[in-house]
């Protein structure tokens, strides 16, 4: 292999890097935007759990029927 040809794989491979590194860098944008949104989703649904829980007991929910 002549050294112009092992520069043009080098070249070659250097850009093949660069891209799959910028590559990752979305695909863990994308991830920590994902991981927040079903961060945010548990949130409220855990939230509603609560309210419905403090409703219920307001109701009278813990009353012995007294």
């Amino acid at each position: 292999m002549s050294e112009e040809q092992i520069a043009e794989r080098l070249r070659t491979l250097e850009t093949d890097n660069a891209l799959l590194l910028q590559q990752v860098k979305q695909l863990e944008k994308n991830l920590d935007s994902l991981s927040n949104g079903i961060n945010r989703g548990l949130w409220i649904i855990g939230g509603g759990f609560i309210a419905a829980i403090v409703s219920w007991i307001i109701g009278g929910g813990l009353s012995n029927g007294g």
